[in-house]
């Protein structure tokens, strides 16, 4: 298989830890490391003097982000988490009793509680679409789900569970025809599979920092046509949202017009100058490269799973279209329960996540083919 190095030499990791976690908490990448410790440093040493730096490093941030995403700077906006991004959309779409917002039966609680709550606040109905057998998210199955009531279609690009992909192209047209909106979870894909916001023609998409991007927990986004953001009032309010913390009070200013009208106040900038960083590394060592590897990678795991007799919950085919493997004992696997598995990952260092209907490992452009050898020799007892 070919093995992307250039990509796993910015991982500096402890020997003997397995990382086979990187749907659930990736370890981050150097270059992220370097740029936290740089402004950690300017910090002490020059405190309000590098104001207007920082500044220019977020803004920085925001069009590398941009230019990952394939996207413009005026259409991100960061958050806290990307449950905070998703309830920026969820609470102010003016949402009236009787509409109906369509979601997988799957999503993550992030994605899919304020979903829920805002249905609950506004009198409009939820509407869960059940997911085939093995956990797959045929989209056409979702589509025949649409109204003339539906408002929105809400769903993960891929799930969090088994990796289950869902069309976002096909989504798109359907819904844009239709005048939905279309709103994606795309924290477990983004950094590992290509994507590109202005090729499909989502409506508004969400993520985060510190799974596949390899980046320090601790920042969501937004990334939403303009013309969309203009249609929505900000959930939190504060300086920014008008200009910046050196504008004079006026209670006649307006909101700005681009999506960062949602970004209230003072941010995060560690987190967000790290996710900059992260973004420009992969952008720069080739996402398709990327994926290339992590998908080998899960396709040798899978297999040598599947040969050591455990039953692999395959949303996409047999043939891995995400890194993500979720794997359960069978009569025919050494290991018979859950909780051995676990215990032997947990022994050797191995990290790894219960998930849905078994355990999820996710390998990551960063590890080796011994990674997936070493799990392999653990399970196979």
């Amino acid at each position: 298989m070919t093995v992307n190095r250039d990509f796993r030499s910015f991982f500096k990791t402890d020997p003997g830890l397995t990382h086979l976690n990187n749907a659930g908490l990736s370890p981050i990448n150097i270059e992220a490391e370097a740029v936290v410790h740089y402004w950690v440093e300017r910090y002490r040493r020059e405190g309000m003097f590098c104001d207007a730096a920082y500044l220019e490093g977020v803004d920085k941030a925001r069009g590398q982000l941009a230019s990952f995403l394939g996207a413009t700077p005026g259409s991100i906006a960061f958050f806290q988490s990307t449950a905070n991004a998703v309830s920026q959309i969820a609470f102010h779409l003016n949402l009236k009793a009787g509409e109906e917002v369509i979601m997988w039966d799957q999503e993550y609680g992030s994605h899919l509680y304020p979903w829920q709550e805002a249905c609950k606040r506004t009198g409009a109905d939820l509407t869960l679409v059940e997911s085939d057998p093995m956990m797959a998210t045929p989209i056409t199955k979702l589509l025949e789900k649409v109204t003339a009531r539906t408002r929105v279609i809400a769903v993960s690009w891929v799930q969090f569970q088994t990796g289950a992909i869902s069309d976002l192209k096909a989504l798109s047209a359907f819904a844009k025809s239709r005048g939905i909106w279309t709103v994606v979870d795309t924290f477990q894909g983004m950094g590992v599979l290509p994507f590109n916001f202005q090729d499909l023609d989502i409506d508004a998409v969400v993520g985060g920092s510190h799974k596949w991007m390899t980046s320090p927990v601790g920042v969501g986004y937004l990334c939403i046509k303009e013309e969309r953001a203009r249609q929505l009032i900000p959930h939190n309010v504060g300086a920014y949202t008008f200009g910046t913390c050196e504008d004079p009070t006026d209670l006649a200013c307006t909101p700005k017009r681009d999506a960062l009208r949602f970004e209230a106040g003072s941010k995060q900038v560690l987190e967000i100058i790290a996710l900059g960083a992260s973004a420009e590394l992969i952008q720069r060592c080739k996402v398709e490269s990327i994926q290339k590897t992590a998908l080998g990678l899960a396709q040798e795991l899978a297999d040598g799973l599947r040969n050591l007799g455990f039953t692999i919950t395959a949303s996409n085919g047999e043939l891995q279209k995400s890194p993500i493997v979720n794997f359960s004992p069978s009569t025919k696997s050494s290991i018979k329960t859950a909780e051995e598995i676990v215990e032997a990952l947990v022994r050797n260092k191995i990290s790894y996540a219960r998930r849905g209907p078994g355990i999820r490992l996710a390998p990551h452009a960063h590890n080796q083919i011994a990674d997936i050898q070493r799990v392999l020799e653990v399970l196979n007892r």
